[in-house]
């Protein structure tokens, strides 16, 4: 009985450390280029908030993020990070995949979250959608004449619409990566 104990009690043992590498973001939108760096501290940011949720899933004591900035710094490697997830195979650790398109309708981003064997753990989106918001056009004259009732002309004219292009804001980051990992399963 109690060597049953025993071996039930280390087969509960949490892992000492789970270390995720957070990817630089692809972004399939040119206007976007240019803030690939905000987009990936915003990545990192959200994740770094949100690895409590590896803590409960995988029992773990310790979560690591890491991003292109310190990776190679504290894993001594000679990995291309280029290719994150042959370097998560390589070097035992998670990797973060983000996608961002945008086109004129819509825009999304997509998260994903691998494990250490490039096995997909999780993943999520969040879309925003262009709006076009039209306001009818009426104007109203009211003409006063001395003797004579009021007359009022009204004029419809054509609408005015006003187009709002879709947009990944920073929040709907935030968003993306607390969906992922409050969906990521027990192990």
């Amino acid at each position: 009985m109690f060597w049953l104990l025993t071996s039930m009690m280390l087969a509960a043992e949490p892992l000492a450390e789970q270390k995720i590498y957070v990817a630089p973001p692809t972004i399939h939108d040119e206007t976007l280029g240019g803030y690939q760096p905000y987009i990936n501290s915003l990545l990192v940011s959200a994740t770094n908030v949100n690895k409590h949720w590896v803590k409960r899933s995988y029992k773990t004591d310790r979560v690591i993020v890491y991003d292109k900035h310190t990776i190679e710094y504290a894993l001594d490697t000679t990995c291309n990070y280029s290719l994150p997830l042959q370097c998560a195979e390589e070097n035992y650790h998670w990797v973060l995949v983000t996608d961002i398109f945008s086109t004129e309708n819509f825009a999304t981003i997509v998260v994903k979250l691998y494990d250490e064997k490039v096995q997909l753990i999780a993943s999520a989106s969040k879309s925003s959608y262009s709006i076009e918001e039209c306001k009818s056009n009426v104007k109203r004259t009211t003409i006063k004449q001395q003797g004579k009732p009021k007359t009022e002309i009204t004029e419809e004219l054509p609408e005015k619409c006003i187009s709002f292009k879709p947009a990944i804001l920073d929040k709907d980051i935030k968003q993306a990566i607390a969906i992922l990992f409050a969906s990521i399963p027990p192990a």
